[in-house]
Formats: structure tokens, C-alpha cells, sequence
């Protein structure tokens, strides 16, 4: 395999590669099963001279630097890592009666296949209606959630666990004990450590720690990662803080009904040393009319940040240097640095939007107590109200480039967890000095099971729940809550039962595609029990489905 800097080169003369690896995406939507493929993953990377040329990532900050060592954080952990591993599968929660039929799990309804919901013991007693919520929340897109809950024990058994069962990924929710990778010759030529949870993502090659410290230092084999691994790690009470947990997962559920607001839009904020990133390659993901776009060295202090990072968008690209706990923006007129701090997002003013990528040096080092990636997803009891959701993030100098692998898939309507998987896949089966360097550090904090379009729910308004008729003919007009996003059109669902749902066995619902306005009318099948629900369709992209509403004809 080439270098990192002869593969730029490469791509800078034409010659582009193809991953054998997701040769080509399959994009496929849960509720009508229907697929579509799209091109062949042969990437032309347009920001190629801005990649071969790029400006290493520095920990930049207003005082001494100081990261928490991997001794810091395994010597108050090591009792826990010296007891046996444990893991204990908990009973799936019950769906309410009319949706029953998804409590077995089967192709029709299950077909995204199975996501481990891993908790740490130590706190799963405090969270686990939120759990139950979760499993129930992404049951009803496809996902097959199990809960596992696990105490003792190191990295390789959580390794070993998820190896042994089929998964598509795992949210790993507390202290899930972290794999540390340590790497010589890293930037500057210093030897560092860091969590790697590539460790997890990653389930057949081989990582050795041949001096047997706790801290890998080599990998061989396949090291193209089979699964996407996201993590819920509070910057309070090293990562098990209940309150904290609960509350994501309450915002999580909410934006999932279209409660939290939503917007199909994006930020990228790029600070002096990388303005050849232009848009950062958000244009795969959003028409660059819904892209805001700051390079200019005079325009990029921290104020603006502050306050373009407090306006309700989907996505932030932010590239700035950085350190665990803050962000450093040069402002050239003053020939000095402008800082946010962790304080600032915990305290003061938290972030709006819901998802983050973080070209930054270190805020996703979640060992770290008040790490600044947590405080863009997580939120305390007072101040303003936190609408993050997922980060990506590094836990150490370097972070993401080739963005155009990340945010394509996403595009083309791949969760985030995915995306992040073949954004890993498209680095190749192996990966040199150069690549361990930039991404070994990468981590993915929060919901992989996410993206924007799923916050776009309309609001079901008439029939209310549990209204009943009794005139004939059975003429019913629907009526909801457009979303706010321009050109939206909708899918409208009509279900009826007749000793089971027909969206159970497979039967044919009444659907109505492309309705324009927020209203409909249409006769009903019968005397029985109905059901109805709508999702809005925003440029081919179809959005979630709001929950089934219920009605019944007397007559």
C-alpha cells in the first residue's frame, strides 16, 4: 500500500482509486423495502490538493496542555479490570399490543439487523427505561436491538463479545472498558497513547501488546472494520452519569418524533490553516445553497463560532486547533488565538445543532473528565437546552480527512454509523505511519443509528388518537404538521385490521405517494380498526415515519 502523501498525490494526477471494500453503495429504505443502488464507489476527491498539502493538527491552548495519561485512567479502574468479565443479556422490552408482531424477530420488519446495546452495570439500573425506549425506538426502523449488561474484565472481552454475535454495530452506553493504542513516532516523532476504538469496529485482524503494558501497538491482517461502534461516555462521573445519559436518550427520543426541531442544513467553520477545505465536502450531503461557509482568516474568531454554532442546523464541520478541552481560532489582525472552552458549552451557551465533525486535536478524548466532544452531545441541568446527538470526534492530534468518504454515504441516505464504517473501509485493508497517525484517534460519540432525516417527522393532528366514527360513506380527511423544509411532498399510510394489521403480514396498506399540502381524503376499507401515519419526502430523500395514530368506524 502506498503512503498517505503518494495516495494524495495520486488522486491530485487523476489516477483514482477503487476500494475494493463497498465497491458500491446500497442504499435501502426500512419501511417499503425498496432498494437502489447509486455509483460505483470510485471517489474523485476534490479537495486532493487541499489533502496533500495539508496542515498538521496542533493541541493549541491557553494554558499548559495537560492530557489525562493512560495511567491516569487505568490505575483508578485497575481493581475493576482485575475482576471477571461478566456480560448478561437483559430481556428485550414489549411492544405495545398493535405492534406486537414486532417482538419476534424476522426478516420483514428486522432487516438492518441487530444492534448490541452494551451498559455498564454500574449505572444500567439508572437508565434502563431509557434503554427500553431505545430498543423500542429503533425496532420500529429495522434495527433489532439486545441489551447486554456487562462489569470486569478489559477490552478484549467486550472485543470477543461483539465478535461472537452477528451484529451490524454496537452502542457501547458508560465505562465500557477503552482500548488504548500506543504509537511511536507519532507526529513530531513523539510516542503517545490514546483510546482506539477502532479496536472494536475492527472484529478479525490481530492486535498485539507484545510488552504486555495494556496498550496495543501493532496490528496485522484485514483491518477494514466489519462493524460501526458508537459511544455514549459522559464528561462527568468517568462516563456514567445517569442524569446525563437519561437526558440524551430523552433528546434522542424526541428528535426521532420531530419534537427537537430539524434542518437540512450545514455549517463548516475553517479556520486559517485549511481554507483550501472550502466546504469540506458537506455538498455530498446538502444542496450548497443550505451550506454556510466561513474560510476567510480575518472572519474566523471564536465569536463567530459562538454564535453560528448556537443556530439550529443539522450538521458542524469545524477545522481549528484544538485540545481536549477547548478550541483555539487564530485571529491574524491580533496575531494571537481566540479560545472556547469546555466551560463555555457546559456552563454558558450549548451548541444547537445536532451533529458534529470535529477536524480538531483531541475534544473526543473522552477518558479525560469535562472533555470537550461530550459537551456537544451531552447536556447538565441548567443553562440552555443542548440539541446535539452524535460527534465525530479525535483522542488525539490528527482527525477525519478524505471527507468526501463520510459524507456521500450519508448522501445517500446511510445512517451515520454507516457511513463512519465505510469511511474506514475506504481507507484499505491496511494502514501506514501517516494513516495511524491522522485517525487511530477517531472516535464516534453518541447514536450511530442517526442522521438528519430522521428528525423530519411530520405531527399527526386529525384523526386525534383513538378517535371513532360511525357516519357512512366512511369518507375521512387526514390532516398533520407539514416539516419545515421547503418542497417537502408526503407519503400517506392507511393500515386496517382485520385480526392482525396488514402491515404485519405483509398485506397491502393504502399508500399515497407525493401528496402536496398537509391534508388528505380518502374513504375507509370498513367496520373495524384503522391506523395512519406520514413521512415527508424532501428531494428523494425519504424522511421517518411519525408513529401510527388509531381510529375506529362503527359502521
Amino acid at each position: 500500500m502506498s503512503t498517505l502523501r503518494q495516495w494524495q498525490k495520486s488522486l491530485i494526477l487523476g489516477k483514482n482509486e477503487v476500494f475494493e471494500a463497498d465497491r458500491e453503495y446500497r442504499t435501502k429504505d426500512a419501511e417499503d423495502h425498496t432498494f437502489f443502488n447509486t455509483e460505483t464507489l470510485e471517489n474523485e476527491y476534490k479537495l486532493a490538493q487541499a489533502y496533500a498539502n495539508v496542515r498538521t493538527l496542533e493541541y493549541r491552548g491557553e494554558e499548559q496542555i495537560e492530557v489525562e495519561t493512560f495511567d491516569d485512567y487505568f490505575v483508578p479502574r485497575e481493581v475493576i479490570l482485575k475482576t471477571r468479565f461478566q456480560a448478561v443479556e437483559r430481556p428485550r422490552p414489549i411492544f405495545p399490543s398493535d405492534e406486537a408482531y414486532l417482538n419476534t424477530r424476522n426478516w420483514r420488519h428486522y432487516r438492518r439487523g441487530e444492534v448490541l446495546i452494551i451498559v455498564d452495570k454500574a449505572v444500567y439500573g439508572a437508565v434502563s427505561g431509557s434503554i427500553d425506549q431505545y430498543v423500542l425506538d429503533i425496532g420500529r426502523e429495522g434495527y433489532w436491538g439486545t441489551v447486554h449488561v456487562v462489569t470486569g474484565g478489559g477490552p478484549g472481552n467486550i472485543r470477543n463479545y461483539i465478535k461472537n454475535h452477528r451484529c451490524v454495530g454496537a452502542l457501547l452506553v458508560g465505562a465500557i472498558p477503552v482500548p488504548w493504542f500506543e504509537l511511536a513516532n507519532d507526529f513530531h516523532g513523539a510516542t503517545t497513547s490514546f483510546p482506539c476504538d477502532l479496536y472494536y469496529m475492527d472484529t478479525n485482524a490481530n492486535w498485539s501488546d507484545p510488552d504486555g503494558n495494556g496498550k496495543f501497538n501493532s496490528v496485522s491482517g484485514n483491518v477494514n472494520p466489519e462493524i460501526w461502534v458508537g459511544r455514549l461516555y459522559t464528561p462527568t462521573m468517568n462516563g456514567n452519569d445517569a442524569a446525563m445519559l437519561n437526558d440524551y436518550f430523552t433528546r434522542n427520543h424526541q428528535f426521532r418524533l420531530g419534537n427537537l426541531g430539524h434542518a437540512r442544513s450545514a455549517l463548516a467553520y475553517v479556520d486559517d490553516d485549511w481554507t483550501g477545505f472550502h466546504d469540506c465536502a458537506l455538498d455530498e450531503q446538502f444542496p450548497p445553497s443550505e451550506i454556510t461557509t466561513y474560510t476567510n482568516p480575518d472572519t474566523t474568531d471564536a465569536d463567530l463560532y459562538k454564535a453560528e454554532v448556537n443556530s439550529l442546523r443539522s450538521w458542524v464541520q469545524l477545522c481549528a486547533h484544538s485540545w481536549t478541552h477547548g478550541h483555539a481560532l487564530h485571529v491574524p489582525s491580533a496575531h494571537a488565538n481566540e479560545y472556547i472552552n469546555s466551560a463555555y458549552f457546559r456552563d454558558t451557551n450549548p451548541p444547537n445543532a445536532h451533529f458534529y465533525n470535529l477536524f480538531c486535536c483531541g475534544p473526543g478524548r473522552y477518558t479525560s473528565n469535562d472533555y470537550l466532544a461530550g459537551w456537544y452531545i451531552f447536556d447538565k441541568a441548567s443553562g440552555g437546552t443542548n440539541h446535539g446527538l452524535a460527534a465525530v470526534a479525535s483522542a488525539k492530534s490528527g482527525s477525519m480527512l478524505m471527507f468526501e468518504d463520510f459524507y456521500r454515504p450519508l448522501g445517500r441516505g446511510y445512517d451515520i454509523g454507516s457511513a463512519y464504517r465505510n469511511w474506514w473501509r475506504a481507507r484499505g485493508p491496511a494502514h501506514d505511519l501517516n494513516e495511524r497517525r491522522w485517525y487511530y484517534g477517531l472516535v464516534l460519540l453518541g447514536d450511530p443509528t442517526l442522521t438528519w432525516w430522521k428528525g423530519a417527522v411530520p405531527k399527526l393532528e386529525q384523526p386525534q388518537k383513538e378517535d371513532v366514527f360511525d357516519h357512512w360513506p366512511r369518507k375521512t380527511q387526514l390532516r398533520w404538521d407539514p416539516v419545515n423544509l421547503p418542497g417537502a411532498r408526503y407519503h400517506v399510510q392507511v393500515d386496517y385490521f382485520t385480526g392482525n394489521w396488514a402491515e404485519e403480514t405483509g398485506r397491502s396498506c393504502y399508500n399515497f405517494h407525493n401528496v402536496t399540502g398537509n391534508t388528505f381524503d380518502f374513504h375507509f376499507v370498513g367496520k373495524q380498526r384503522g391506523r395512519w401515519r406520514v413521512r415527508a419526502k424532501v428531494d428523494g430523500t425519504m424522511c421517518r415515519w411519525s408513529p401510527w395514530s388509531y381510529f375506529r368506524y362503527t359502521v
